[in-house]
């Protein structure tokens, strides 16, 4: 995991190049994996001609689509000499059909696999074989640089883990090379002796590394300059923590000092990587002071390490920084912002003044990668996109007012092309948190607004045309239904944001808590009114919750009727008022008769009669590899019922989730689930809840059917509703999974699809309106419910006047569950197991009390 210390900072910059005709001799080369991104510090204290060539190859392997990388080389000054997309090579059919999260998915995969005792079906290490690499065909990019002036080049190229680039510079000028925005892909001898910078005003050190295949066979040692050995060890489970592991904490502590008072600034870290055949990620960061502006705010602020073949080269890249005044700068332009500053040309007006200090903070924060560095981890899409860095929205409105300088919009245009080129390339781990990574959309569009320029205008619109059909992958961006993803799945909360945050004043993210930097008066909305493309969103958007919002489930119990919710069991984390309006009903609320696939979506359908409402949902949920990474599944599916309500009284059945993230939600743990879902034990005792599928639904008239595998359970489920008039039939069986024939073909006696217990679980709210008259619960011959059970064909649920009454199409045992559920026994509990065709229940649901 990780591991942290405190205390300063420095920066010298990178890579300028004018284009020239002549391009000398071939010199060495070295290939990088972009996990998701490098930037090489080259020296040439000669001001000499160079060429850069790029062999880029692309495994076509974890990103389905089209994927770019950008190129970009600036000169000592900071102007970028090569600013380009290097084009998709055009492979871009879906290899893997999981939906996947860039490095996240990747290091999940294979550790879960390794946890498991057994091994996953490709090494992660085997790509960067060179042989291998050598069958991939190359595209080479060949780019001459005039020298012209002296001092530190810089070479930025951000793309994707599926991507390797051989970089070749002639004559071989000595670089070095740092990862971003989170790791670099060690492989071979690339870091095996590698020294690093500290630079000046450092508070302390970040530290991870990661070895996922097995045998790990790397050992690593870090050295501060004073030689106290901060690590010494083998890269043991999947990260390594300094609260965790014996070989940081004590090292860690002694070191803390060295970096809290400045006496390791300027001087330098050695890293010794064994040898061993596998590839690691390593990740250190400086961390500079959260004590004061700019870099107070809630990720904090640090620079990638810049690893360097000798100590010569370490000392004239200086760790990436520029110190000037005592502060530590990573760009050139930064620089200027800060001269500008101290000449104070706005002395006259100190409104202006305040705003133009607030923004050249915001671009303080890019780091050696061209992107907003953090004191830890990197999710771009919030530490540049959302709530980190103020620089986008402010940008855009102050090249607009003719009271702000033109030598001052010109700085502001050079950091927003520097920050918008690289959050364009922000689509891996960002991917992961659907709110944030909407929030990518509206940084781009005011990035390429304020700055005029065709490349970010490409950028923008290719963002967002991917982000809006699920071009970076399917689960992530929007979804067919309408809302922003997340966890490549559906999340009630988190899911809401963008709803807030596109609104048409006040954006939250624009403004930005606690304070207020800038704002035009407008959300994104408003200053978008030329685009009506944001709109559009924000209207489907609102008509998707108007269907999934369950009112008495928000107010009473600060849970919601969401359990299809991929990371939390919260409501909408919108006060009712604010957007539970006019323009945006509840469909809950009495009304005429509907029945929807909502947002035709294929995922909700939802019905409403004079009685009743119903919701249920069918779609996606949260990938297997990303439920197992927390303490349970995240979230269900398969048709389960969301919420029957009865309008103008209040919810009855009603599926909530136990706790966010999984806890409590672990299908072992079904006997205390509140949710609508065949449940139960298949014939090896092992659980099984048949809302842990993804279902094909459809809609026709009044009826939606559905089916679809159940996750690891070798089982089939299927489920139809009817909306009656003044009812709701439902059904539900189990069948062996499509595939069983397949797999029986060579193991025809073992048993996939028997079951030794089942129940139909229904779940009420178990308290009246008042939140204290209890819910009667009775059989049809007007007995209490108990957990011992009764025989009966009828269930009535009273919430105190309104309710619903289950009819069974013929008497069962039912009983009541350990989380106000009722338990409809389909399969008794026994040491015979019961084929899964046998498994089926049909009932009916009756509303009374409208």
């Amino acid at each position: 995991m990780i591991a942290g210390i405190r205390k300063k900072r420095v920066f010298c910059l990178a890579a300028a190049m004018v284009l020239s005709a002549a391009v000398p001799a071939p010199a060495a080369e070295q290939f990088y994996r972009l996990h998701e991104g490098i930037t090489a510090y080259v020296v040439n204290t000669d001001g000499k001609d160079f060429g850069v060539s790029l062999d880029v190859r692309d495994l076509n392997l974890y990103a389905n689509g089209p994927r770019e990388i950008l190129f970009k080389v600036y000169d000592p000054d900071g102007q970028p000499v090569v600013r380009e997309i290097i084009p998709d090579d055009g492979c871009t059919t879906a290899n893997l059909p999981d939906r996947i999260g860039g490095w996240d998915h990747e290091l999940q995969s294979f550790i879960n696999h390794y946890a498991k005792g057994t091994t996953p079906s490709i090494r992660w290490s085997a790509w960067s074989d060179p042989n291998r690499l050598k069958t991939i065909v190359a595209r080479t990019f060949d780019r001459p640089i005039k020298g012209a002036k002296k001092g530190i080049y810089r070479i930025v190229l951000a793309g994707t883990p599926d991507q390797y680039v051989t970089l070749r510079l002639s004559p071989d000028l000595k670089y070095g090379v740092c990862g971003h925005p989170t790791f670099m892909h060690g492989h071979g001898d690339l870091l095996k002796k590698s020294f690093i910078y500290v630079p000046h005003n450092t508070t302390g050190l970040f530290f991870a590394v990661a070895e996922p295949d097995e045998p790990r066979t790397r050992h690593f040692k870090l050295t501060a300059p004073d030689g106290k050995v901060l690590f010494d060890g083998m890269a043991t489970g999947g990260f390594l923590c300094p609260n965790e592991h014996p070989a940081f904490t004590k090292a860690f502590a002694e070191a803390a000092a060295g970096f809290a008072t400045g006496a390791y600034d300027g001087k330098l870290l050695t890293l010794d990587v064994g040898d061993g055949d596998n590839d690691y990620l390593i990740k250190i960061t400086f961390q500079q002071s959260r004590d004061k502006a700019p870099y107070a705010d809630y990720v904090g602020m640090g620079s990638c390490a810049i690893y360097c073949p000798d100590a010569a080269t370490a000392n004239a890249i200086q760790g990436g920084t520029v110190v000037v005044d005592n502060e530590t700068f990573w760009h050139p332009f930064q620089v200027r912002c800060h001269e500008w500053l101290k000449k104070n040309p706005l002395a006259g007006n100190p409104a202006l003044r305040k705003e133009m200090e607030q923004i050249f903070g915001g671009f303080r924060m890019l780091e050696t990668g061209d992107c907003r560095g953090s004191s830890s981890w990197s999710n771009l899409a919030y530490a540049m996109g959302y709530y980190g860095m103020q620089v986008f929205k402010p940008g855009w409105v102050l090249m607009r007012r003719s009271d702000v300088p033109e030598d001052a919009k010109a700085l502001i245009k050079e950091g927003l092309i520097m920050a918008g080129d690289r959050l364009s390339f922000a689509t891996h781990i960002e991917k992961v948190n659907g709110n944030a990574f909407s929030q990518i959309n509206v940084a781009l569009w005011y990035s390429h607004r304020a700055t005029g320029d065709p490349l970010q205008k490409e950028r923008f619109e290719t963002f967002w045309q991917r982000w809006s059909t699920e071009g970076w992958g399917r689960g992530s961006g929007l979804s067919p239904s309408g809302d922003s993803q997340e966890h490549f799945a559906h999340d009630m909360h988190y899911g809401s944001y963008l709803m807030d945050n596109w609104k048409a004043s006040g954006n939250t993210w624009i403004t930005g808590p606690p304070s207020k930097p800038i704002d035009s008066g407008g959300g994104i909305l408003g200053d978008a009114a030329d685009d009506p493309r944001f709109q559009k969103v924000i209207d489907r958007y609102h008509e998707l919750y108007t269907y999934l919002y369950c009112r008495e489930a928000v107010s009473k119990a600060a849970i919601a009727a969401n359990p299809w919710s991929a990371r939390t069991h919260m409501s909408a984390h919108h006060e009712a008022a604010n957007w539970e309006s006019p323009q945006h009903p509840w469909k809950g609320d009495p009304g005429p008769d509907l029945t929807k696939d909502v947002n035709d979506g294929h995922e909700w359908f939802a019905a409403r009669r004079k009685g009743y409402y119903v919701l249920t949902f069918h779609g996606r949920l949260a990938p297997e590899w990303m439920s197992e990474t927390f303490n349970g599944q995240l979230g269900f599916g398969g048709g389960i019922l969301c919420q029957v309500t009865v309008p103008g009284k209040g919810p009855v059945i009603a599926s909530t989730l136990t706790d966010s993230y999984g806890n409590g939600m672990h299908p072992s743990q079904w006997q205390n689930f509140h949710i609508h879902a065949l449940v139960g034990e298949r014939w090896d005792g092992l659980p099984v809840v048949a809302g842990i599928s993804e279902h094909e639904a459809r809609l026709e008239g009044n009826r939606v059917t559905s089916s679809g595998e159940i996750r690891g359970a070798h089982l089939k489920s299927k489920r139809s509703y009817t909306f009656n008039p003044d009812s709701i039939d439902c059904s539900v069986e189990l069948a062996e999974s499509d595939y069983a024939e397949v797999m029986s073909l060579w193991m025809h006696t073992r048993l996939w699809s028997e079951m030794r217990a089942a129940y139909e679980m229904i779940p009420y709210l178990p308290k009246g309106p008042d939140a204290k008259t209890a819910t009667a619960v009775k059989t049809g011959e007007g007995t209490a419910l108990t957990a011992a059970g009764a025989t009966t064909s009828r269930v009535r649920i009273d919430r105190g006047g309104f309710g619903v009454e289950i009819q069974l199409e013929k008497p069962a045992m039912v009983k009541l569950g350990t989380n106000s559920t009722l338990l409809i026994q389909l399969v008794a509990p026994g040491p015979k197991p019961t084929p899964a065709a046998d498994v089926k229940l049909k009932y009916r649901i009756v509303p009374f009390g409208a």
